[in-house]
């Protein structure tokens, strides 16, 4: 099925925008909002583990240290339309990250990133809204500390 370009071109930039917002609600800690971006059944592959729906990502979030100060910075979107309701996506993550067991009081002073991920995945269109239907971490570089 071929799509007009402007319907795909809007389909890519909806598509883009939930990518870039999942990223963003990770690094303020909304994991209920950045969670309501998968599908119900959507699983996301993140550190060795396949967490499958929602109650499985938040499980995995809550889990985290809530003293760091963590970035995510997304480059790199490609998405690929495959029709209407289906889009396949690549896009590159650099992280960063600060960690001392306390929250900061100024920003915090790093040598470089934490680490470069190559992370593609698929989403689907769920009545009006898109969600991630899969998506995997996949660490490209790792820095030194």
């Amino acid at each position: 099925m071929s799509l007009p370009r402007d319907a795909a071109r809007a389909i890519e930039w909806d598509c883009a925008q939930i990518l870039t917002r999942f990223f963003n609600l990770f690094d303020q800690w909304r994991y209920e909002d950045m969670a309501e971006l998968f599908a119900p059944d959507g699983v996301w592959h993140r550190l060795g583990k396949a967490l499958q729906g929602r109650a499985a990502i938040m499980s995995a979030l809550n889990a985290r240290s809530r003293t760091q100060t963590v970035r995510h910075v997304v480059s790199n979107v490609q998405v690929d339309v495959k029709d209407a309701a289906s889009a396949e996506f690549l896009l590159y993550i650099t992280a960063y990250i600060h960690d001392t067991g306390s929250r900061p009081l100024e920003p915090p002073k790093i040598r470089s990133p934490y680490l470069v991920l190559v992370v593609p995945g698929a989403l689907v269109k769920i009545g009006e809204d898109w969600k991630i239907a899969r998506m995997t971490m996949n660490r490209e570089f790792e820095f030194m500390r």
